[in-house]
């Protein structure tokens, strides 16, 4: 993974140079610091979509399904006329829904599929199932009492489990493949009519070659996705902090506040499943496809980055109270199942953090 320009100051200031501009003084008190408390977890994003299928074949002699009918190999190999008629091949397993599908002036039959365009049809922002937390271990590297500054490494963990449903109609582009096959001069039964795989004498035998067309037509999805999704973030990297000369205890108001500058690397773990139960309603005339059910689930692990700002509080030489801005580097993850598919996107979070720290480990 790339890491943002803006973490690369962060990263300097854990190397061994670092410590040669630190002032050497008294020793000093409180050098390891705990803060725990929870955190909100900004632009985190779920999509839904779906990966557009395979057509059927568009050659002879193949089997082909759709919303409406069907079009198959029969036990003849889909004899035809040869060179003394109109089609090169024929089949009698073949079998249509409604009469308006037939057309006895130009002497075709229309077979239609109506699926999803393809592409992502549903995006939404997770909700936070339970309280988010936050908590880390920092370390002061510092030589001596910090005066104006400290630094140091910090290892920090925050978690969350996201949840995204949807339930309802929602307007869908659908992707409409008409094929096309000439009747060659038979006038089919009356709908809804089924073929055989093995003729008899009478049955009817239409051309297996469609003449195909693809077009887009607006819809309705109705059905229920849902998203269930637990992360956490391991962080490791350097510290920063300024504030005023640090006397124990603070002598005015302004000495409590100090601003800390913290980035590093961090690596995301993710468990996440998701499902569907949908069904697609076309326009007046077609035939919707058959209800789609799919579900699925995942883990993964990525390396990212992070980097953030905090202001802390102090109480006392051991307390303070801390809330802190972090943006998060993740990944994107991907579920997949049949032809549908859910997206958590981690890539650009923020997030929110606040708590209580807790010093201890004088020296």
């Amino acid at each position: 993974m790339k890491f943002p320009s803006s973490f690369l100051p962060l990263v300097a200031l854990a190397l061994p140079g670092f410590s040669a501009a630190a002032t050497a003084a008294d020793p000093a008190a409180f050098r390891w610091h705990v803060e725990a408390g929870p955190s909100l977890w900004l632009n985190t994003r779920v999509t839904f979509g779906a990966n557009a299928g395979a057509d059927p074949a568009a050659g002879p002699k193949s089997d082909r399904f759709y919303d409406d009918g069907f079009n198959r190999v029969d036990a003849s190999g889909n004899l035809g006329d040869g060179s003394f008629g109109p089609l090169a091949s024929r089949t009698g397993y073949f079998g249509f829904s409604n009469d308006s599908q037939v057309d006895l002036r130009a002497g075709t039959l229309a077979l239609r599929r109506v699926r999803l365009a393809g592409g992502d049809y549903l995006a939404a922002t997770p909700e936070t199932e339970q309280p988010a937390w936050h908590a880390a271990l920092r370390v002061s590297l510092h030589r001596g009492v910090p005066v104006g500054r400290d630094w140091g490494v910090e290892f920090g963990v925050d978690t969350v489990k996201l949840h995204a449903a949807s339930e309802g109609p929602q307007p869908a582009a659908l992707r409409l493949l008409t094929d096309t096959y000439a009747l060659g001069g038979v006038v089919p039964q009356r709908a809804p009519y089924s073929g055989r795989f093995t003729s008899i004498p009478g049955d009817q035998r239409i051309g297996d070659t469609p003449a195909r067309s693809v077009s887009t037509v607006a819809g309705t999805l109705t059905g229920s996705r849902d998203f269930v999704a637990r992360s956490t973030a391991l962080q490791l990297g350097p510290w920063l902090e300024f504030g005023q000369a640090r006397t124990q205890p603070a002598a005015t108001e302004r000495e409590r506040w100090f601003v800390r500058l913290r980035g590093g690397v961090a690596l995301l773990a993710t468990r996440a499943s998701f499902r569907t139960a949908e069904q697609i309603q076309a326009s007046p005339g077609l035939t919707g496809a058959a209800p789609v059910s799919a579900s699925a689930e995942r883990r993964r692990s990525d390396w990212g980055a992070f980097a953030g700002v905090t202001l802390r509080r102090s109480f006392s030489p051991r307390v303070a109270a801390f809330g802190g801005l972090e943006a998060l580097w993740g990944s994107r993850l991907t579920l997949a199942q049949a032809d549908r598919y859910a997206r958590l996107d981690l890539s650009k979070t923020m997030l929110v953090q606040f708590g209580l720290e807790i010093g201890w480990g004088e020296r």
